[in-house]
């Protein structure tokens, strides 16, 4: 009898892993102070969080290879907004709120202005759908769908994202400046994203 090997728990793991090395690179080397690291950290999880999402399980096994197939005509989608079914509707409201915290987190961690967030969360999207496809192709068959809208929503929730991180900004620095609160390193961080 044939096993499938679940490649989710390599991932995680080596998703620690990677994020401790990742911290001590960027406090010796690039003197981070530790409000900076922990909101990178939780940059960092969250974009572990979404590839654990849209990229697993997936499962190297022959007898699933024979099952599904990679029928290219039935797992790619290159028209955008075309016959939204209400199950495609749902999904994309899904993948909208998917890519919120990416525009909302990022100027957290980097200066970022529309256009950079724009262009990131265009990357963003472009990464998920090129990965989903490439491990379907190296696998010989998959279980999701390479689709536009899915990058176009993914897009669309990444500036939604940085709005709803400009309108708190604005109202954070507005009540800051009317109640004159001492910023500590925490406070003063989130003033100056």
């Amino acid at each position: 009898m044939e096993k499938a090997i679940d490649f989710n728990g390599w991932f995680l793991y080596g998703s620690i892993i990677r994020l401790l090395m990742i911290l001590f690179i960027l406090k010796v080397k690039f003197k981070k102070d530790i409000v900076y690291l922990f909101f990178f950290s939780i940059m960092y999880i969250y974009i572990c969080y979404v590839l654990n999402y849209t990229q697993f399980p997936i499962y190297a096994s022959q007898t699933y290879r024979n099952m599904f197939g990679l029928h290219v005509s039935r797992n790619l989608n290159l028209v955008p907004l075309i016959n939204l079914t209400k199950e495609d509707f749902e999904t994309s409201l899904l993948n909208v709120l998917m890519t919120i915290p990416f525009g909302f987190g990022l100027p957290f961690i980097t200066k970022s202005t529309l256009k950079k967030i724009a262009i990131a969360g265009l990357f963003f999207g472009i990464i998920l759908e090129s990965l989903q496809g490439l491990i379907g192709l190296l696998n010989g068959y998959t279980m999701r769908i390479v689709d536009i809208n899915d990058l176009i929503f993914n897009f669309t929730g990444s500036l939604i994202g940085y709005s709803i991180f400009k309108l708190i900004s604005y109202l954070f620095k507005l009540s800051e400046k009317k109640t004159n609160i001492k910023l500590n390193s925490l406070l003063k961080h989130i003033y100056d994203a």
